[in-house]
């Protein structure tokens, strides 16, 4: 992969405002919108779409995971929140230099992307730029931010026209679905190694896709979660889909579940219904969980749903 721009580029196009996406969610639907020209900096896990990564990087992850397994990250997560350092570091004379009049960051994860601290730090640098919160918990709140930042950036037809098209996906989803004879038991893993539930918008992914989540609950947070929770919720349908992994990386880990007590008693393993996805499908708030939503339709029921054309968005394991 080419490196990625940390230098001063131009504001080119009709948009006045200069925007700083301190989250890769908000820099999917900036460009969804159409309105990439307006966006001055972006964080260094802002690859989708691949034009993303042409932009001023202004937010950095300080935790170096490559080649790191879910578990050694995880601890290294905890290591560094338990001594109160920072999982993200903001380039703060660049962001001066780039002067963006709107920054956009959430307030869903202090782990998954730039939180409180960054911003303030970027504030600090822009203190005239105002900011605008992202804290979504279902995909209801997930479309109303896309209309917030169609909103804020003067295109709110635009945005309107993006989530009905998004909602007819959805909807035409559920139609099929509410007729299906059986809904499997669904397991989400949001992290491998240790075990996590999948947790805010994602139940209800699995619950338009045709199955039930026993383990995640709507609206609230993923956990972390005892092995024997998985065994007695005994799923039909695994899908390993951790958070800001893509799919090469999931499968790598995939391998640890061998290793734990009765995986292979498990239903979902003794039919071959376990999944490795892009998490991104799943975790990161934007368009794309809609393709998400069809990807588990296809998991969950293959005979009514084909599979999407999503190149490397998931393999089935053999595990």
């Amino acid at each position: 992969m080419a490196k990625r721009s940390t230098t001063l580029k131009d504001c080119k196009g009709d948009f006045a405002m200069r925007v700083a996406s301190f989250l890769p969610s908000a820099t999917e639907i900036i460009f969804a919108l159409g309105a990439e020209s307006c966006l001055v900096g972006v964080t260094d896990k802002c690859t989708y779409p691949p034009e993303a990564q042409g932009k001023p990087i202004v937010v950095t992850s300080v935790l170096p995971t490559e080649g790191l397994s879910s578990a050694e990250i995880d601890a290294a997560v905890r290591s560094r929140l338990e001594r109160g350092e920072p999982l993200f570091r903001v380039n703060a004379t660049l962001l001066k230099d780039l002067r963006p009049d709107l920054i956009i960051a959430q307030s869903v994860c202090d782990v998954c992307a730039a939180a409180n601290h960054e911003v303030a730090v970027a504030l600090q640098a822009v203190p005239d730029a105002k900011v605008l919160w992202l804290n979504p918990s279902t995909l209801d709140d997930v479309l109303n931010d896309i209309l917030r930042i169609a909103e804020a950036l003067g295109v709110r037809e635009r945005g309107e026209k993006l989530v009905a098209q998004l909602r007819n996906r959805l909807e035409g989803v559920r139609v099929k679905t509410q007729k299906v004879n059986h809904r499997p038991c669904v397991w989400v893993a949001e992290w491998v190694d240790p075990p996590f539930c999948c947790g805010h918008w994602l139940p209800e992914m699995v619950e338009i896709a045709g199955g039930v989540e026993g383990l995640g609950k709507k609206g609230q947070p993923s956990r972390r979660i005892a092995w024997d929770e998985v065994l007695a919720w005994q799923p039909e349908v695994i899908v390993l889909a951790p958070c800001g992994y893509r799919l090469e990386q999931t499968l790598r880990d995939a391998e640890r579940l061998r290793n734990l007590p009765n995986w292979t008693n498990l239903p979902a393993v003794r039919n071959g219904q376990v999944y490795a996805a892009d998490g991104d499908f799943f975790s990161c708030p934007g368009p794309r969980l809609v393709d998400g939503v069809e990807l588990l339709a296809h998991f969950l029921h293959p005979d009514q749903f084909p599979a999407p054309a999503l190149p490397d968005a998931f393999v089935r394991c053999i595990i």
